[in-house]
Formats: C-alpha cells, sequence, structure tokens
C-alpha cells in the first residue's frame, strides 16, 4: 500500500498499542473453512482450521479480556454458528466478516496464552488442508509485554510478498478491473443501438492499457479479469487487497437515452452523489452484486469507527488526487464531458484502503464514440493519459511523504 496509509495505519495502531503479527501463506481463489477443532488442555491447546485452499492470515493478541484474533483473507464459512464452546486454554470462538476482503476469528481465552507455533498440513488427496495454530499458557504480564512484541512469522511467497518485490524493484502495483463480463453483459444501451457489448469493449481496452503501463517499465498491472468471466464487485475490490495494490482502475463504457451525449468521465466514491446523474449511474452498477455489509469485528465500536473512517477519509484524498490527475492528461487525449470529475456511490470502489477511480471512457449510444471505443488507438490514448497521470501522482505523493 503507499506510503501515506501506512503511516496512517501505524501512528494509530501504535496508539492504542495493537501489534499484527504477520504471517502469510499463499492464497488462490476463494477457500472455505468446512471444519474447526480444539483439542489439549490450559496449559497447551491446538486450534485447527480445515480449508480447501491456500490462504494468507496474521494473528495478534488483545487484552482486557484477553483474546487472540486470526484474520483471513475472506472466507465461506461452511461451520456451525460462532459463539461455540472451546476447549482448554480457549474458552468460545467467533468468526464472521471484519472488513471487505478480511474474515475474522476471534478466541476468548480462558487464561492468557501465546501463539507458539503455526503450521499448515497438506491434505492428502480430496482432504482438506489443516491450518494449525498452537497455544502455550503465560502469566498476564507476559501476556501484555507480548502485545508489543513479535512472535512468529511462517515465510512463504504470496502476491502479497511478490508486489512487495515489485515495489522495492520501483514498481507500483496497479490493478485494472475491466467492468461486467460472463452472464453481465453491461449497459445494453450500446447493445441496442450499435450492436456493441459494454464487457467486451472494456476487456480490450483494459488489455491495451496494461501494454500501455507495463511498457514502460515503472509499473506491474494486474487485471481483476483477463477473460469473459463474471466477478461479484467485492471479488474485484478482494483482488486490490491480496495484491497490495497502489491504485485500483475500473473500467467501463456508459449509456445515455440522449444518443448525442458523449466524452469520457472519471469518478471517485463518495457517500453523496455529485449530482443525479452520477447517483443514477452509480445504482446502475452496483446492480451487478449484492454488497454485504461490514462486520466491524469484536474491537470497541468507537475505536473502530475511527480508524475505519480515518483510512476511509485519506483513501477518498488519495482518490480524488490521482483522479485531478487523470482528468486533465484525459482532457488532453480525448473528448471528456464538460463535467468530467464526478462522484458517486459505487460498489467495486469501496475497497477502503486502496485508491481507487472508476473510467466511464464514452458512451455506446452515441455512435461516434462507440466507433472509437472499438479501436486500439483509443485504447492507447487513454492508456498513456492514465501513465502520465499516474507518473505525475505518485511522483508528488512521494514528495509530500
Amino acid at each position: 500500500m503507499i506510503k501515506s496509509l501506512n503511516i496512517l495505519m501505524k501512528s494509530i495502531f501504535y496508539f492504542l498499542a495493537f501489534l499484527f503479527i504477520s504471517t502469510t501463506y499463499t492464497f488462490a481463489n476463494s477457500p472455505e473453512v468446512t471444519a474447526v477443532r480444539i483439542g489439549g488442555d490450559e496449559n497447551k491447546t491446538r486450534f485447527v482450521l480445515e480449508i480447501n485452499n491456500d490462504i494468507t492470515f496474521r494473528t495478534l493478541s488483545l487484552a482486557n479480556p484477553n483474546r487472540v484474533v486470526i484474520d483471513l483473507d475472506e472466507v465461506i464459512w461452511k461451520i456451525g454458528p460462532g459463539g461455540a464452546a472451546g476447549q482448554g486454554l480457549i474458552n468460545n470462538y467467533r468468526y464472521g466478516l471484519y472488513l471487505p476482503g478480511t474474515s475474522r476469528i476471534v478466541l476468548d481465552l480462558k487464561k492468557p496464552a501465546k501463539l507458539s507455533n503455526s503450521f499448515v498440513i497438506k491434505g492428502k488427496g480430496r482432504k482438506a488442508d489443516r491450518l494449525v495454530f498452537d497455544f502455550e499458557r503465560i502469566s498476564q504480564t507476559q501476556f501484555i509485554s507480548g502485545l508489543l512484541t513479535p512472535e512468529l512469522r511462517i515465510k512463504r511467497e504470496s502476491d502479497k510478498e511478490r508486489s512487495t518485490a515489485y515495489s522495492k524493484l520501483g514498481k507500483k502495483v496497479i490493478v485494472l478491473d475491466p467492468g461486467h463480463g460472463g452472464h453481465d453483459p453491461g449497459n445494453l444501451g450500446g447493445v441496442k443501438v450499435n450492436g456493441i457489448s459494454e464487457k467486451n469493449v472494456t476487456i480490450s481496452a483494459a488489455r491495451n492499457i496494461k501494454k500501455i503501463l507495463e511498457g514502460s517499465g515503472r509499473y506491474k498491472v494486474i487485471m481483476t479479469r483477463d477473460r469473459d468471466i463474471f466477478l461479484k464487485l467485492r471479488e474485484r475490490s478482494l483482488v486490490a487487497h491480496r495484491n497490495n495494490a497502489d491504485l485500483f482502475i475500473s473500467i467501463h463504457a456508459d449509456a445515455f437515452s440522449n444518443p448525442s451525449v458523449r466524452g469520457a468521465t472519471i469518478y471517485t466514491l463518495t457517500e453523496k452523489a455529485s449530482d443525479r446523474e452520477a447517483a443514477l449511474l452509480a445504482a446502475r452498477e452496483n446492480k451487478s452484486d449484492v454488497i454485504a455489509g461490514i462486520d466491524i469485528g469484536d474491537e470497541d465500536d468507537i475505536v473502530q469507527n475511527i480508524l475505519i473512517d480515518l483510512v476511509k477519509q485519506e483513501t477518498m484524498n488519495l482518490s480524488n488526487r490521482f483522479a485531478g490527475e487523470l482528468s486533465a492528461e484525459l482532457k488532453k487525449a480525448v473528448r471528456v464531458r464538460k463535467r468530467s470529475l464526478r462522484s458517486a456511490g459505487f460498489a467495486v470502489l469501496k475497497g477502503i484502503d486502496v485508491p481507487s477511480v472508476l473510467i466511464e471512457m464514452g458512451y455506446l449510444t452515441n455512435r461516434q464514440d462507440a466507433k472509437l471505443l472499438m479501436q486500439k488507438e483509443t485504447h492507447e490514448k487513454i492508456g498513456r493519459a492514465i501513465l502520465k497521470s499516474a507518473d505525475k501522482y505518485f511522483t508528488k505523493n512521494s514528495a509530500f511523504n
């Protein structure tokens, strides 16, 4: 994630004396937790999750009352209801969605304990993998001091680690999100007027934009989809989370009842739409998926609200900063709307910690725009505008930090 967000998050968590103990294990596709097992006594206890896929996770300890929290990449829970009774050092456990992209398990401890070991036992044949956490009893003094001391790390290359490596090489990670796909064709206006499907335009444009960005040697580009498949809106933002993205750019083509309307528009996230047209567009795009609410988890409500609001506000500020750069460059490259910079509550942009914009490249209901949006040359113009704006954004942001 970009430096300013890291600084913001670190300062908040140090102030609250929280420490995340980072633990990684490679993840692919959507994993399922199929069973939970607990064994042991009040001196040593083992907590086991059965998972059908590789996973990235991290742990932290919290006091008053004593708890151990395990944060996972978002998973599908196929186990009994939370609040189940525990055993040994674990009094009970609860689980649920913590934030988009992150699932959380909270272990309430009977006695103070530390995580002494964690490892994965690969399942044989069709058996699930087992993610194992071993706990040992310690004194309350040791538990409190342990809140500030990293204890354990599992070393394994994950998408996030690879993205960090790109950052060390000077490459920023940009996620391109070609809108719609699969059984979701996007807006039907283009099909009715010009026989053009939005989902095909966006994937073609994204591929050409990716070539421009990666051709500079300064960016690693990841696409949420590289073929005609359907992805839920949350799955799209998860790609940015899992790859530690520095920017998320969702690519679309608009439609309007008035066929004379044409030109590109850039949208950023806000709680209140900048105008009625932006609100209607967001409502239409958000129908691609039903977005679940956020489970704030087990932390103090006031603290959680402060954390989320601060990070969300900082992310929106950074999104607006990039959108401003992009608007200026896009005007030089292609036709844009008179009000080219707008805002609304797009679900796909609600990534919280990833600066994000949504580009409507033009109107498929306008014959001139539709023709241009089918051309590689137009995609490359947009790609070069994104490249120039990204260069300026990261340069200025680096100087600011």
